[in-house]
């Protein structure tokens, strides 16, 4: 038998149970990244909470960021799409459970959008995606190629002018044919990403450092999985297995 794709092996990994209490937790309680980010938009004028606005969410995972989006904003139109069929399945389980009506996901791939109907985005997010593909700029392509008015996400950059490309070994989830699951946690420079954003078409860059407000607790299992550490200015370190996460909010705006 033919060993598995990158992607079937990540698809696997991530049907793992920690990996799924992750995604269905934000169902209960949104995460701090998620609403700090949506305040953020907010701010920049991109969303409100009377206005019609559609949203393209790339790597929805089971759709929790969707379902905090959707009940916060009435009137917008979020659409989530994703690889993972089973989280697809899972996450719109839960929206229907819930009856929202304004959130829905779709199984599909950012590099293949199943039909054209994905180009009719007023925007497009992305929470914890980009840093998670092999290279910035396939990621930005991809995105770039739906042709939004403006592009947002969160994900590990560095203010100089350095990047880092970090691949993960995780030995706590195996995958078949193989005693670790392998995934990406690149850091990318911000002056290269808004180089690379203007390269497509979105000349106005924007950025924010993302400082958690709430402590959290380490896991017991060795493997990946946010946890702070309390620094002496108050200020807090998020880290997950052997990386300290720097995490910020970008948006790109069209010309």
């Amino acid at each position: 038998m033919a060993s598995p794709s990158h992607v079937d092996r990540w698809v696997e990994a991530h049907g793992h149970q920690r990996v799924l209490d992750y995604h269905e937790g934000q169902y209960s309680s949104p995460y701090r990244s998620t609403v700090l980010f949506c305040d953020w938009l907010m701010a920049e004028g991109l969303l409100d909470e009377s206005v019609a606005c559609s949203l393209l969410d790339v790597g929805c995972g089971m759709g929790g960021n969707g379902y905090y989006i959707a009940r916060r904003f009435p009137h917008l139109s979020y659409r989530g799409l994703e690889i993972n069929t089973d989280f697809v399945r899972r996450g719109n389980a839960l929206l229907r459970q819930k009856k929202v009506q304004n959130c829905r996901l779709q199984a599909g791939n950012l590099f293949a959008p199943p039909t054209d109907a994905f180009r009719r985005f007023d925007g497009v997010i992305s929470f914890q995606v980009l840093s998670w593909l092999p290279t910035l700029e396939e990621g930005l392509r991809a995105m770039a190629g739906f042709r939004p008015k403006w592009i947002a996400g969160t994900s590990l950059f560095f203010e100089g002018n350095v990047s880092a490309t970090i691949e993960l070994k995780d030995y706590t989830i195996p995958v078949a044919g193989s005693d670790h699951s392998i995934s990406y946690c690149n850091v990318y420079a911000l002056k290269q990403t808004e180089e690379c954003f203007a390269r497509f078409g979105f000349p106005d860059f924007r950025f924010k450092r993302f400082d958690i407000d709430i402590d959290l607790p380490k896991g017991s299992h060795g493997g990946l999985g946010t946890y702070t550490e309390l620094l002496a200015d108050g200020r807090r370190l998020q880290i997950s297995g052997p990386i300290i996460l720097s995490w910020y909010f970008i948006l790109a705006m069209a010309a």
